[in-house]
């Protein structure tokens, strides 16, 4: 599958430039030792493949920094898909390059200037640490962070607003959801906040109305990355929600785009030098659009994840549409009574007389009797919804059958 490398973001358009900076990324991948099996028979870069997270997890297969002449930095991904998580190598100079460059563009865009003061609630969990990465950009921005954690107590959290009012409130839409629900349950609502920052998921309306509401946020921004590629691009979530601003020396391609230009999104980091990262598939379905002159990125969501259910291939795309009207959904599979594989739509809802039309809308979306119990609806909060601690992201798609 080669990419369409008819757009690009982040080089105003000069292809010349873009084939020089592609060409030498790819000369630097196929000499290295982890992308030689991939990459030793391409003559030209726009033939090299798309880089998979499983070849990214075989490359990195007995991979120990006890080998290296120099130390390196570590980061961990969620491990969301395509395997397990996974520990990629980054050069401390050149992390710390790309990060001092990001902080530039966030500065330049108005995300944080130096007066800013951020209640940062991502995660910090092992080699996953988002909430570090946060920090940091926050410093070299002259910002100042309020390292909370999304590991912290909720009343913690509430008590480091109270003392610090933050301009700005900082996590995953998943947490901040949660923190919303106990500031209303506990009576204990937020002092203004009139900035939010966002990223590791995307943020449904529903969600973004509420959190406005309840910590009465003013202006949203959202980043977009992946641990292995590093944060390289951020949005106005409020101004042009879904469309990102590509940080310069990042290549992004679209693989096979449909009819409306969406396809798989694939990164190019060529501030990745001794570890390079070429042609890396995010994971992620998106286009290529041009406002006021600017190529920016528009991120739909996550490629389909697929599971097996009674012998039938599905995907989680198509259940959005079954659980419309509620505020949030997840599928859970897990084994019922006789170990007979069980499909549940857990959907967070305000009206439960809409339980019967989603069960129906289940049902048939799954292709089941009408009757059976391979399938179910459950009307649940979104405490209950099952949060990856790691990542502090909620799944679409739990798999509890073993």
């Amino acid at each position: 599958m080669s990419p369409d490398s008819g757009w690009i973001g982040s080089v105003s358009g000069d292809s010349h430039a873009v084939d020089d900076m592609m060409a030498r990324a790819f000369e630097r991948a196929r000499r290295h030792p982890f992308w030689r099996h991939l990459y030793r028979d391409g003559g030209h870069w726009r033939d090299a493949p798309v880089c998979q997270k499983g070849d990214l997890l075989a490359a990195l297969d007995g991979f120990s920094p006890a080998g290296e002449d120099r130390g390196i930095y570590l980061v961990r991904s969620g491990g969301s898909a395509g395997g397990g998580p996974l520990i990629f190598p980054v050069d401390i100079a050149e992390n710390h390059a790309q990060r001092q460059a990001l902080a530039g563009h966030l500065l330049a865009r108005g995300v944080f200037a130096p007066r800013s003061v951020v209640l940062n609630l991502f995660a910090y969990t092992g080699l996953y640490r988002t909430a570090a990465i946060v920090d940091d950009l926050l410093e070299r921005c002259y910002a100042t962070t309020l390292p909370m954690s999304a590991q912290s107590p909720y009343s913690d959290m509430r008590a480091a607003a109270e003392l610090f009012q933050p301009t700005h409130l900082a996590s995953t839409p998943s947490v901040l959801t949660l923190f919303a629900n106990w500031c209303e349950e506990s009576g204990q609502p937020l002092p203004q906040i009139p900035q939010l920052l966002y990223a590791g998921e995307l943020m449904r309306d529903s969600v973004r109305e509420r959190l406005c509401r309840t910590f009465d946020i003013r202006q949203i921004w959202s980043l977009y990355g992946a641990a292995e590629t590093g944060i390289w691009a951020v949005c106005d979530a409020t101004a042009t929600p879904g469309l990102f601003s590509i940080l310069p020396r990042i290549v992004v391609e679209i693989a096979s785009p449909d009819a409306d230009g969406f396809g798989e999104i694939v990164v190019t980091n060529t501030w990745r030098e001794r570890f390079p990262l070429f042609r890396y598939s995010q994971g992620d379905v998106g286009r290529i659009v041009v406002r006021d002159g600017e190529r920016m990125l528009e991120v739909r969501g996550r490629r389909p994840r697929t599971f097996r259910f009674y012998e039938i291939t599905h995907d989680d795309s198509g259940f959005a549409a079954v659980a419309e009207g509620c505020a949030a959904w997840q599928v859970v599979l897990d084994l019922g009574g006789g170990g007979c594989d069980r499909l549940g739509l857990h959907v967070v809802c305000d009206d439960l007389a809409i339980l019967p039309v989603v069960a129906e809308r289940l049902r048939r979306h799954m292709k089941q009797d009408e009757g059976g119990d391979t399938t179910y609806v459950r009307a649940v909060t979104f405490a209950d919804l099952h949060i990856d601690p790691t990542t502090a992201k909620t799944a679409t798609l739990v798999d509890r059958r073993r």
